[in-house]
């Protein structure tokens, strides 16, 4: 049973995942346009949707949360 396996882990530590998404975070930013793994892309996906609803609205928060991508 998969009670409780949110994450897609994709075959590496935390810390090495964390760093890769966001490094794929700021490629599709900055080029709209990625080249990567079904996989890797759902993974960015749950990653990169709240950042870029958050940063529709412009306030010091938001932008704070944009930032530290």
């Amino acid at each position: 049973m998969r009670h409780g396996k949110k994450v897609i882990h994709l075959g590496r530590k935390t810390a090495h995942r964390k760093s890769m998404l966001a490094n794929l975070g700021c490629s599709l930013i900055e080029h709209k346009r990625l080249n990567t793994t079904v996989t890797k892309a759902k993974a960015l996906k749950r990653f990169i949707e709240p950042i870029i609803t958050k940063s529709k609205t412009d306030s010091t928060h938001n932008r704070r949360i944009a930032f530290s991508l």
